[in-house]
Parts: C-alpha cells; structure tokens; sequence
C-alpha cells in the first residue's frame, strides 16, 4: 500500500519539476520583440516634390504657387525636427542591426556603438514586456566627454509592428519632453502614418502637429496634415506623378482645395 501512494506522489514531484524548467526555458528563449522599421520613427520628408523641380520653377512662382507653399509649410518642419533627431534616429537604425542579449525578467538588451555626423556614441535599447500584444522600449545613448545614459526616448510598441507611440527628449542638456511620435502600419494594405506632435511644456507651439500618411487611394495616395495654432494646412499628392493639391482657409481665403498638375503647374480650385 506505500509504495502505490508513493509512486504517485513521485510522479506528480517528477511532472512539477518538469513543467517548472520548461517555463524557465521558455522565458529564456532566443524569442525577443522584434523592432519595427525606422519609419516608425523617421517621418519621410523626400517623398513629397522632387526638390530639383522646384528649383527649376522658382523664377515663375505665381503660376507654382499651391506647390511651393506646400513646399514651404512642410520645409519648416523638416528643419525643426531633423537636427534634434540625428543621434536618435542613428541610434535606432543601428539598433534594428543587433541581436539583443536576454536580461530576465522578460526584458532584452541592445547594445552597440555607432556615428552620428561624424561623431562617436554609444547606445543601448532595453525592451519590456508588458502584455501579450505590447512591450515598452527605451533608449540611452552616451558620448565620451559630454553625457551618459540619456534617456533620449522611450515608447510602447505592439509586437505585430503596426503601431508605436514614443516620447522624445529634447537634449542631453535639457531632458524635457519635446516630441511625441505615433507610428500606425497596416503591412496587409501597404498605408501608413506618422504623426509629430511638440509637447514641450509651456511651449509657443506647444500641441502643434504634422502627420504624414500613404494611402491605397487611387488619385492622391500620400498627405500631410500641418497643425499649427493659427492655422490648418492640409496637403495631398499622388507619389508617382507628382500632381497634388492643397487646402489652407487662411492662407487662400477659402476652404476650397487649390490643385497642380504634375508639372507643378497650378490648376483652378474645386
């Protein structure tokens, strides 16, 4: 009679043992997030007009109007934001080169060194998971001599890769927040949009944003939607010809959309 209870009482001991390594063996796993592209944090601002045109019909801007104020509106952002993001978004690519190495506690570690202008930094990307379709991400970058472990952004992210929300910071020198950035993806249709909204508190522009999107529609398949707090600009454009239009009451005195041709040329309004 003990020896029929023992026995299945060993087993149970054998099966719990058994299950608690495999548990640890599945945590332990070589399957880490995998990170999604850079354009969920790169906003692409060389797909709107091919900027050698431009150039070229600069001498006759009143019949190249629409275009070039579209141009120009979205010009501005290019410049507000590019400088700050060079070392973040060198940061990122470089980090989507990398296998991290397993941390525990159903975290992962990116590390790795690269160049940003020309100038040497170091970078590691830790990821969290937070529940079965999200995990947290957050970037530290140092330079030799000048910082260390900055926290230069951090934000969610769904591991099928179709959306991310980060917050960035400002600067080494001035760690407020500075940018928020969300990233949608739909890999099945091919669209996509990123949005850049400041919010750097006390701010003069402080909740203005642009969003960039790519669409399946058939005559204007990309946009920009510029927010600022005067005013609204709303710009779409077909990526292959070129011919697009845009709509800005206070800028053109109405809420038509003014439109050009794929040679830039401007059109009558609808």
């Amino acid at each position: 009679m003990k020896l029929k209870r023992v026995f299945p009482l060993l087993a149970a001991a054998l099966w719990l043992s058994f299950f608690s390594i495999s548990c640890e063996e599945t945590e332990d796993s070589d399957v880490f997030p995998e990170l999604p592209p850079v354009e969920a944090l790169q906003m692409d601002f060389t797909d709107f007009v091919e900027t050698q045109n431009l150039g070229a019909n600069l001498k006759s801007s009143q019949s190249y109007q629409y275009v070039l104020y579209s141009y120009v509106t979205v010009s501005v952002w290019n410049v507000l934001v590019s400088a700050p993001m060079v070392v973040p978004v060198a940061a990122y690519a470089e980090a989507l080169k990398q296998t991290p190495v397993y941390l525990g506690d159903n975290s992962w570690e990116w590390s790795f060194s690269g160049l940003a202008e020309g100038e040497a930094f170091s970078a590691r990307l830790v990821a969290s998971r937070i529940s079965n379709e999200e995990y947290t991400a957050q970037m530290f970058v140092s330079k030799e001599g000048d910082y260390e472990d900055f926290k230069w952004y951090e934000g969610t992210i769904r591991y099928d890769r179709t959306h991310a929300d980060w917050t960035l910071y400002e600067s080494p020198d001035n760690a407020v927040p500075w940018l928020n950035i969300e990233w949608n993806k739909d890999w099945e249709q091919e669209t996509s949009d990123i949005t850049y909204t400041i919010v750097t508190p006390g701010g003069d522009q402080n909740g203005s944003f642009i969003t960039y999107g790519v669409t399946n529609d058939t005559d204007y398949n990309a946009f920009y939607t510029v927010s600022l707090s005067e005013k609204e600009t709303f710009i779409k454009w077909n990526r292959t010809t070129k011919e697009g239009g845009v709509m800005d009451e206070t800028q053109f005195g109405d809420a038509d959309w003014h439109f050009w041709n794929e040679l830039l040329q401007d059109l009558g309004m609808d």
